[in-house]
C-alpha cells in the first residue's frame, strides 16, 4: 500500500509561562491509501492533537510530516490552508453548523468559498445521498443530532478530499444514530476509496477499521 501521511518522531509542546507541556512524544505512524485507521485511547492521551496535526492546525514543536512526500511541517499557513482545502475533510464530535443557514448552504459553502461551480447541485446531490433529500432546506435547529452530523459529514466529503480525519464523530448521539452515523461514514470512505482515521472511544467502532493504533500519554503504545 502507498503511504498517503506519515508521522516521523513528531513532538508537541506547550508552553504555558515557566511550566512546559509534551503532549505527544516522539511518534511515528503512516496512513496509507485507502486504509481506514483506528486511534483510541484515554482522555488526554494525546488523540485529538494527532488529529490537530494531520489537519495542519497545529505545527510539531519537531520532527516531520509528510503528506504524499511533501514535508508540511515547512509550509506557511496560507500553505496548511490550501493543503486542507484540498485534502482534507473533518468531521467534529460537535457538529459546527452555521444556525442561520440550510443544510443545503451549509455544505454548499465549502464549494462557494473555493470559488467552485455548481455548489448548491454538488451539496443537494451529497445531501440526498445521506438521505437528507426531504431536509435540505430545514435550519440546524429544526434538525436532529443525527441529521445535524449528516450535514456535516455532507460538508466534509463534498470537495472529496483523500483523507477523512473524525473526531469522536458519535459521542454525541443515541445509540440508534450512532450506528446510522457509523455506517455512512465506513460506506462514503469505501465508495470514494478515501482514507479514514477515527479518533474514538468506542471500541466496537474502532474494530471495523483496517487497523488500530493506541495512544497513552502521547506515545503509541
Amino acid at each position: 500500500m502507498n503511504s498517503l501521511l506519515r508521522f516521523s518522531n513528531i513532538h508537541l509542546q506547550y508552553q504555558n509561562g515557566t511550566l512546559l507541556t509534551e503532549v505527544i512524544k516522539g511518534i511515528d505512524f503512516t496512513i496509507h491509501q485507502n486504509e481506514k485507521l483506528a486511534i483510541v485511547g484515554k482522555s488526554g492521551s494525546g488523540k485529538t492533537s494527532l488529529l490537530m496535526l494531520m489537519a495542519g492546525l497545529e505545527k510539531p514543536t519537531s520532527g516531520i510530516i509528510t503528506y504524499n512526500d511533501q514535508d508540511i511541517t515547512t509550509y506557511t499557513e496560507d500553505q496548511l490552508t490550501e493543503y486542507r482545502k484540498k485534502n482534507i475533510g473533518i468531521v467534529f464530535q460537535s457538529f459546527y453548523l452555521i444556525p442561520n443557514y440550510t443544510a443545503l448552504e451549509n455544505v454548499a459553502l465549502s464549494l462557494e468559498i473555493n470559488f467552485q461551480k455548481d455548489a448548491l447541485s454538488k451539496a443537494k446531490e451529497i445531501l440526498v445521498d445521506l438521505g437528507l433529500e426531504d431536509r435540505l432546506n430545514h435550519f440546524p435547529s429544526q434538525l436532529s443530532g443525527g441529521e445535524q452530523q449528516r450535514v456535516a459529514i455532507a460538508r466534509a466529503m463534498i470537495k472529496k478530499p483523500e483523507l477523512i480525519l473524525a473526531d469522536e464523530p458519535t459521542g454525541n448521539l443515541d445509540d440508534e444514530n450512532t450506528e446510522v452515523i457509523t455506517e455512512l461514514i465506513f460506506n462514503i470512505a469505501t465508495k470514494y476509496q478515501k482514507s479514514l482515521c477515527l479518533v474514538t472511544h468506542d471500541t466496537d467502532l474502532a474494530k471495523r477499521c483496517d487497523r488500530i493504533m493506541t495512544i497513552e500519554n502521547g506515545t503509541v503504545v
